[in-house]
């Protein structure tokens, strides 16, 4: 059996150990039957059993990744992240929830990290993320990682921002380990393994995986280095602010008035702030957001105002 919670430790550490062996359709169908929601942490524990039995299955990656090379023509064409990750089952019907990924981990002196770099792979850079996820040791020593937890309520979001981090440990995801990363909880500055390391990952697929933001954080001072969230909102946004219609600007208010997320909002109003046509018309539309509004917005308002500001100076001197 498994133990559901262990407090005191970084993300949610499972326990569970078994011989059992399956194939990933088994994971597939078992998630499927199971009706798993990634948003709630005892729906993803409920499954982490499947996802170690998987793991204990030494042959399936390296017969995916072969049958893959076959086909060099189109290899992981459903794959939109980096050469690091490797798809196992992406989303396959519309609303589908999660995915199943494989991640590579150089190890510290392998020649991939020598040349590229640590920062191509996320070592040394503290993050959260935005979406839970349910991960376990694949192959090999596994990352360490120096672990903290935040709350992510307290927090407006804009880059400078001193962040209190309540630091929990250094430990490895060594091989058959089970691990819950909590969304907007647990804080993770990854170290690069001995050698080279593999992890298995069923990842949450859903809204606020790409309208929610992710930070990274300066490990000097722990302020917000940078929002690293996936959102297309902004790019869209601005495309549509800079066309001059003035039906897109009327959309572009709408946006920002009533929609459901904060930062879909935000987006919505730089865009118009980006636009337009003098200083104090950009002033005006920060203006909107008043002290009613969330920490978050008061906060980007704050930092807008000030870019603002600072711009129209230099364009008195």
């Amino acid at each position: 059996m498994y133990e559901q919670w262990m407090k005191s430790t970084m993300p949610v550490h499972i326990q569970y150990e078994s011989p059992e062996v399956i194939e990933l359709s088994d994971l597939v169908e078992h998630l499927r039957q199971s009706s798993l929601d990634p948003r709630d942490h005892d729906s993803m524990i409920s499954v982490a059993p499947a996802l170690k039995q998987l793991a204990n299955n030494r042959d399936f990656l390296s017969e995916m990744i072969c049958g893959e090379l076959k086909d060099n023509q189109d290899i992981q064409a459903d794959n939109d992240y980096t050469p690091q990750v490797f798809m196992l089952h992406a989303p396959q019907v519309a609303g589908q929830s999660y995915f199943l990924r494989a991640c590579f981990w150089p190890g510290e002196n392998d020649e991939i990290l020598l040349s590229s770099g640590k920062g191509a792979f996320f070592y040394g850079v503290p993050h959260d993320h935005n979406f839970n996820f349910l991960t376990v040791g694949y192959q090999g020593p596994g990352y360490s990682s120096d672990y903290f937890e935040y709350d992510y309520a307290k927090v407006s979001g804009v880059p400078g921002e001193q962040v209190d981090l309540k630091f929990i440990e250094r430990s490895a995801l060594s091989e058959g380990k089970i691990l819950l990363y909590r969304a907007f909880t647990d804080i993770h500055r990854q170290i690069a393994p001995e050698r080279f390391s593999v992890s298995i990952n069923i990842m949450e697929h859903s809204l606020r995986s790409v309208t929610m933001d992710q930070y990274e954080f300066h490990p000097e001072n722990w302020t917000i280095s940078n929002v690293i969230n996936r959102s297309s909102a902004l790019p869209m946004f601005m495309i549509a602010a800079g066309s001059g219609d003035g039906e897109a600007q009327h959309v572009l208010r709408d946006i920002f008035r009533s929609h459901t997320v904060e930062r879909v909002r935000m987006a919505a109003l730089e865009a118009l702030v980006a636009t337009s046509p003098t200083p104090d018309a950009a002033l005006e539309l920060v203006r909107l957001v008043h002290s009613r509004h969330s920490r978050f917005m008061r906060g980007r308002a704050l930092q807008l105002a000030a870019r603002i500001e600072q711009g129209a100076g230099h364009a008195d001197n």
